[in-house]
């Protein structure tokens, strides 16, 4: 550490920025702007083999005029990697424009005492995009964007255990380390585009690798190398879906005619139309048909299918042009190969309707001789399709063929349609929007685990009703009004809420605990308004019950107290058993004798006293409500 030290102090002069970095003797995984052959020996360094092994002893080139002796060798390529990485996305689908969530793991090995101390530089996490043929042994990058580890999560600087030296290296933390990120990808301004994903044969790929790398210097020896990881992944393109899924100008259309074999003189004309080029994978794909029958046969079969070609692009330096430096992407032999992948047929069904049945079967009745007729008919198209221009090595398109016959024995006719296929993923990507701090806070565990007064107890909690809104305290001035004309009023300020309910909240729970002790929560029964008690109070705060048929009006203690008025109250004698009371004289209006409130499930009225007055709107005070609020 003390070499580290004086290494690091030495180099204290020099103004570090990340253009020097790029500029140091350090090679790099992927070198931007580089010819086909070395990027394509980047790659196969990078990847593996096929179960991803790296070569023992693996080391990368430089960049420009270095000798071999400055090789970079691969960190995970040694028998004992002082550090070790891995990259832990969220999901395995990205779509351009969005983000892409994840964690990275650095494992700091504690050195032995032969071993140097190690520097690292801040990482770089790379989604890379690259096509390969013939097994998977010629392979180009199309696609490449990256951004640095300290842009990319806030925490990389917990791994960091001193300043940057003048190649921007630092002193790493020993242990293991894990950084959550999120890396924006760019819709414009990267290198290339990406195209989705597709494996149509065996040795033929679109790939995509999601990968963190960090470069490693040790002091004493100097000796450079890189420690990376990656994990595939897809990446698919981002499209406007007002502008890909809109009527082309002009249709997409294609005609022949044939004449048919034993159909005559006359010919057989085929017209197919699509209103546009560009069609979701999975969906139904619609085609305009229009046949004029001018032979002696009846059209009796059409047929719709998807064909996929799968064109492959070999280089062969032997046809580059004599004398040029640049590669010739034109210099290259092609193979193409043609395979269908859906199809639809569609059969003439009985063309007349049978003697004592309501319907015939199939509902295209064919086309007769001297007949025209235009139909739609549809074909699903496969969920996997997509279509891949070309980028250097590999192009796939596809095109629908329609296909009309008279017979098994007649001729077809047949036209090609070009069809462009997307994923839906493309017009209607997932939600991708990076996580707060606090998220990251939790995904790190390191969430602040809360205080013990901060945890609500088990009784102390705001009564809502059935649709989640809070109880509105009742108050004694416009108790009456709210009760009778359905005036209702909502909390809407969370604040003056909270401080409302919360203010007595050592009451009661003190209230509580002695009541929940003694006596169980019953029902209110027949509870008339003269038993406005203490006891009766408790007791309505305890056990309210809201009604969900009216819980969307908000329930209120009112609609308890008028809904327990018994009836002919009036005239209300106490029984044996009751504690003796003396009724409140009715008003002097008053024709019903039952109570109710406007909001509760008792005040409708039925339908013999439909055409009786409202009940009028008693008169005095009432401590029911005041008491209510001071519980």
């Amino acid at each position: 550490m003390d070499s580290c030290a004086q290494s690091l102090n030495s180099n204290s002069t020099f103004d570090w920025s990340p253009e020097k970095a790029a500029l140091s003797r350090h090679g790099t995984l992927l070198t931007a702007n580089a010819t086909p052959s070395r990027n394509a020996a980047e790659l196969k360094f990078i990847l593996g083999n096929s179960n991803a092994r790296l070569k023992p002893g693996a080391s990368i080139v430089p960049v420009g005029s270095l000798s071999s002796a400055d090789s970079t060798s691969l960190e995970q390529a040694k028998a004992r990697a002082r550090v070790e990485v891995d990259v832990i996305p969220e999901t395995n689908i990205f779509v351009q424009g969005g983000y892409i969530h994840g964690k990275v793991k650095i494992r700091i090995r504690p050195r032995s005492r032969t071993e140097s101390t190690v520097l690292i530089s801040d990482g770089k996490i790379r989604v890379v995009g690259f096509e390969c043929i013939q097994n998977e042994e010629k392979r180009h990058t199309f696609y490449q964007q990256s951004v640095s580890l300290s842009d990319a999560s806030p925490f990389a600087e917990l791994l960091l255990d001193s300043p940057p030296d003048n190649e921007g290296f630092y002193v790493a933390k020993e242990g293991v380390h894990a950084l959550p990120f999120s890396m924006y990808l760019m819709l414009e301004g990267g290198e290339g585009t990406p195209k989705g994903t597709i494996s149509p044969h065996a040795g033929i790929a679109i790939r995509y690798i999601v990968m963190i790398s960090v470069k490693v210097r040790e002091v004493e020896t100097d000796r450079r190398s890189i420690a990376h990881f990656y994990r595939n992944c897809e990446v698919w393109p981002r499209l406007n879906p007002s502008a890909i899924l809109s009527p082309a100008a002009q249709l997409i259309r294609g005609s022949a005619a044939k004449s048919l074999f034993m159909g005559g003189s006359g010919k057989v004309g085929l017209t197919a139309s699509l209103h546009r080029i560009y069609w979701v994978a999975g969906q139904q794909c619609c085609v305009k048909v229009r046949i004029i029958n001018k032979s002696k046969k009846t059209i009796k079969n059409l047929t719709l299918t998807l064909l996929r070609s799968t064109v492959a692009y070999r280089p062969s330096p032997s046809l580059d042009v004599e004398g040029s430096d640049e590669h010739d992407a034109d210099a290259c032999q092609t193979s193409t190969v043609q395979k269908q992948v859906a199809e639809s047929a569609l059969e003439m069904g009985q063309r007349d309707h049978t003697r004592g049945h309501a319907s015939a079967k199939g509902w295209w009745a064919g086309v007769r001789p001297e007949e025209t007729t235009e139909f739609c008919h549809f074909i699903s198209l496969p969920s996997d399709a997509i279509t891949i221009p070309r980028a250097r090595l590999l192009e796939i398109a596809y095109n629908l063929r329609v296909t009309v016959s008279a017979g098994p024995l007649a001729s077809n006719i047949h036209v090609l349609l070009p069809i462009r296929i997307i994923n839906f993923l493309s017009i209607d990507p997932p939600p991708s929007f990076p996580r707060e701090e606090q998220g990251l806070l939790k995904f790190l565990g390191q969430e602040a685990t809360p205080e013990i007064d901060e945890i609500p107890e088990e009784n102390n909690h705001v009564p809502r009703t059935a649709n989640g809104r809070v109880l509105e305290p009742l108050f004694e001035d416009d108790a009456a009004d709210a009760e009778y004309e359905g005036d209702v009023r909502l909390e809407t300020d969370s604040e003056s809420l909270s401080e409302r309910s919360f203010s007595s909240r050592s009451s009661l729970s003190e209230d509580l605990a002695t009541s929940n002790a003694d006596i169980q929560p019953r029902q209110l029964g027949n509870a008339i308004a003269q038993d406005d008690n203490d006891e009766f109070v408790q007791q309505a705060i305890t056990a309210l019950k809201i009604d969900t048929k009216y819980g969307e009006c908000g329930g209120r203690f009112a609609d308890l107290y008028y809904s327990t008025m018994p009836e002919n109250l009036p005239h209300q004698t106490c029984s044996d058993s009751a504690v003796t009371c003396t009724p409140r004289p009715p008003p002097p209006a008053q024709t019903d004798s039952r109570l109710a409130s406007p909001h509760s499930a008792s005040s409708i009225p039925p339908a013999s006293d439909l055409s009786q007055p409202k009940p009028a709107r008693p008169r005095g005070p009432s401590s029911f409500a005041e008491r209510v609020q001071q519980k």
